[in-house]
């Protein structure tokens, strides 16, 4: 949970800068778009998610049936973190489109802070991305190691 709420910190001083420097150079192009799109392109990242994670849990499954002994527990509890972690990101991302469109929720500072919520989801969205890429190159290389160790 700490390790979670480290990475959240770490995307929100990302997208904060990211957010100063559109706001800086007056841009609004980056925040128009992820308005317009973010519902879309978060479906688009996790449909991406779950069918890597599948590919890397038919290799799990694979690799059990030669090495019976061996245990993805905890892969697999970071599997169903990572695609919870992305629904929650869809939530989140609906929230702040509703506050920001709302009449009602008037607040100082308002377009900026969401905007840097906004991007920040997608930061962290392209992180979850990101760790499920290099978690196919581990499984890559654990099986070349597991290959290796029994030739030997």
């Amino acid at each position: 949970m700490i390790g979670i709420l480290k990475n959240i910190s770490f995307y929100l001083v990302i997208s904060y800068i990211i957010c100063l420097g559109a706001y800086l150079v007056n841009s609004s192009l980056l925040f128009e778009y992820l308005h317009e799109n973010i519902i879309g392109l978060l479906l688009t990242l996790l449909a991406i998610n779950t069918a890597t994670l599948g590919l890397i849990a038919s290799k799990m499954q694979d690799l059990l049936k030669d090495f019976p002994n061996f245990s993805f527990k905890d892969s697999i509890r970071e599997m169903k973190i990572s695609l919870i972690e992305q629904i929650c990101l869809i939530i989140s991302s609906v929230l702040i489109i509703i506050i920001h469109g709302s009449k009602m929720l008037e607040f100082p500072h308002k377009n900026f802070t969401l905007d840097v919520l906004l991007s920040t989801v997608v930061v962290y969205s392209i992180a979850i991305l990101w760790d499920t890429g290099k978690a196919v190159f581990v499984v890559i290389e654990q099986i070349q190691q597991m290959k290796n160790d029994t030739k030997n």
